[in-house]
């Protein structure tokens, strides 16, 4: 009796077994089937890019679903692409397509090295900063907006008169225009005390490399129709001194309409995980979108909001005041800034080349890129 029923709990089992291999070997071959037809649903909604459709079908492919009808399928697939794919497909290793890394890195190496001693406004370590952002503004094959890329502005800063430069440079449109994008990242930092040189590798050495990579990208996917401006703004770390001047200059040269600035500040030391954060996004009529596209794009989390304190103290951090885009906003003109919360190496000696994360920074290259190139529907113009 004890065998006769041994034997048959041995069967039952192995039906059972039986059972769960089919059902699952069944549930496979529908989430392919499935998947197949949201793909032919979904190329043929013009709302989906095919970076979401990608993002969305691996994983409809994992799924234990029935067959649906098309509409439910093209609901289904619309719910991934808002919520499933921009929140778990970024942070972990953003991917980069076009940026070269091995040029980010030489240019950031040289802008902080001991030699440029922190390029603090006015000095010898600035003035060599100069001389190489134009060397690579001329390898780049880009044009003065005025007779030199030098472009010297006066301001007063702790009861005296000073000067300072900004390097400015342009990729003009193939027919003339007024229509005109800014990008801004400025090149001075807090120079040397005593033996310490302030490097300044991510703050912002990163910032002014991403610029040049951008501007070689323009050269070969940007937007004929508009012209481009490569602003390296000087005397920000005082307040902001260069992009005022900037902005002064821009509001007195009627022929030129900005459709938006794009300020680069701090991106190559990211947090956990990792985001660059954007401020400005109202200026975009489809932020949400886009952003979601953005983090399917290479699985860069961009994120709209940051820590108020400044690195882990009680110390606020206006943001919308701390960085070059904030003369842009005073005037009324539409602008976005890309950067990450103030770290631990921030405005330290130990603000050096080798604490960036180079992946993430032409991960940030890209987006930045993507940014500056939306079209001109997606601009909240003012």
């Amino acid at each position: 009796m004890d065998f006769q029923l041994t034997a048959l709990v041995l069967v039952l089992a192995a039906v059972f077994a039986l059972s769960v291999t089919l059902t699952l070997a069944l549930t496979q071959l529908f989430g392919r089937y499935l998947a197949q037809k949201v793909e032919l649903i979904a190329y043929s909604s013009a709302q989906i890019s095919p970076a979401q459709i990608s993002c969305c079908t691996s994983k409809l492919r994992q799924l234990p679903t029935p067959l649906l009808k098309p509409a439910a399928l093209l609901t289904l697939l619309f719910t991934f692409a808002i919520t499933g794919c921009a929140t778990q497909n970024c942070g972990n290793s953003p991917v980069n397509h076009w940026s070269n890394q091995s040029q980010l890195l030489e240019d950031i190496r040289v802008l902080s090295s001991p030699e440029f001693e922190g390029r603090k406004t006015g000095t010898d370590g600035a003035k060599l900063s100069r001389e190489y952002i134009k060397q690579r503004f001329t390898e780049l094959n880009l044009s003065p907006w005025q007779d030199e890329f030098e472009v010297p502005f006066n301001y007063r800063s702790s009861f005296s008169d000073k000067q300072g430069i900004n390097l400015i440079a342009t990729i003009k449109a193939k027919q003339p225009s007024q229509r005109w994008r800014v990008i801004t990242a400025h090149y001075d930092h807090l120079g040397k005390k005593g033996n310490k040189v302030f490097t300044g590798a991510d703050d912002n050495a990163s910032g002014v490399a991403a610029m040049f990579a951008i501007a070689e990208q323009w050269q070969k996917k940007g937007n004929e129709d508009i012209n481009l401006m490569l602003v390296a703004t000087d005397a920000e770390e005082p307040g902001l001194f260069g992009s005022y001047a900037l902005v002064e200059q821009l509001q007195n040269t009627p022929q030129i309409l900005i459709e938006l600035s794009l300020n680069l500040d701090m991106i190559g030391n990211p947090s956990r995980p990792k985001a660059i954060y954007i401020e400005g996004e109202k200026n975009l009529t489809e932020f949400s979108q886009l952003k979601t596209q953005l983090q399917d794009y290479n699985q860069l989390c961009v994120r709209e909001s940051r820590s108020r304190m400044k690195n882990g103290s009680m110390v606020k951090i206006d943001w919308l005041r701390a960085s070059d885009h904030y003369p842009f906003h005073k005037a009324g003109i539409p602008w976005l800034y890309l950067g990450v919360p103030t770290h631990k190496y921030y405005h330290t000696v130990n603000d050096t080349i080798d604490t960036l994360d180079i992946g993430f920074l032409a991960a940030v290259t890209e987006t930045a890129f993507e940014f500056i190139t939306v079209n001109k529907q997606q601009i909240a113009l003012q």
